[in-house]
């Protein structure tokens, strides 16, 4: 699965979606695209384990915090993204932006509120981790049309929600799910490719999340994390 010319255009023509939602977390994350031997792949990171994190350990794609002296959502990713895993993107890299995504709801406001931008840099890159970077994964964008990747996976902070996944190394623990899933299957569904790892009702899961809470045992748990995270 390589993406085309047009298809690469079609993104830079999208207007993406953007609400103006209340979030406990304003983040901001890179979609890094490269032409690969399988195809077009894309940069993914398993994030370090630390018990301040509430995504600790899980894959992501760079990208963290929108801080007060980023110009914009995208100076956070393109910032995020250097510092995380020592990718310079450049002006002339930036593809789009997807559908700005929020997470699960806690006491009725959302967990995180997510800007997606897509690069495509015309270049060879280098990557280098950070002490938040436990792995790097360039993932080929045909794991997604593969159904036997898929994976029932338990929210780790409420294992009564069963979430849609894809198994990237189960030895390493590398599972695709939440809002990264939701962002690939936006990509996804501009392009109009299939994207066979999930299923109709999977799709239609993924679409309505933002309308679901985390159970009160859990939510202050990750509420406490969050703002960690944010005051840090």
């Amino acid at each position: 699965m390589l993406i085309s010319a047009s298809e690469i255009q079609r993104i830079r023509d999208y207007q993406p979606r953007m609400r103006p939602e209340a979030s406990i977390l304003k983040a901001a994350v890179s979609i890094i695209l490269r032409d690969g031997l399988h195809g077009t792949e894309l940069l993914m990171m398993q994030r370090a384990k630390h018990e301040r994190d509430p995504w600790s350990g899980q894959m992501s794609f760079p990208g963290g915090k929108i801080d007060q002296q980023d110009v914009n959502a995208k100076a956070t990713a393109i910032r995020e993204t250097f510092e995380e895993v020592g990718v310079e993107l450049h002006e002339d890299d930036f593809i789009g932006r997807l559908d700005d995504l929020y997470g699960l709801k806690v006491d009725g406001v959302f967990s995180v509120h997510i800007a997606c931008f897509v690069f495509k840099p015309q270049r060879e890159i280098e990557l280098s981790a950070n002490y938040e970077v436990a792995d790097m994964v360039w993932l080929p964008l045909s794991a997604l049309d593969n159904r036997a990747n898929a994976f029932d996976y338990k929210h780790p902070k409420d294992p009564a929600q069963s979430m849609p996944a894809v198994m990237i190394d189960e030895a390493k623990d590398q599972i695709l799910w939440g809002l990264s899933l939701r962002m690939l299957a936006n990509l996804h569904e501009l392009l109009e490719w299939p994207m066979q790892v999930l299923t109709e009702s999977e799709h239609a899961y993924l679409k309505e999340i933002e309308t679901r809470s985390l159970s009160r045992e859990n939510a202050d748990k990750i509420t406490e994390k969050i703002l960690n995270r944010v005051n840090s």
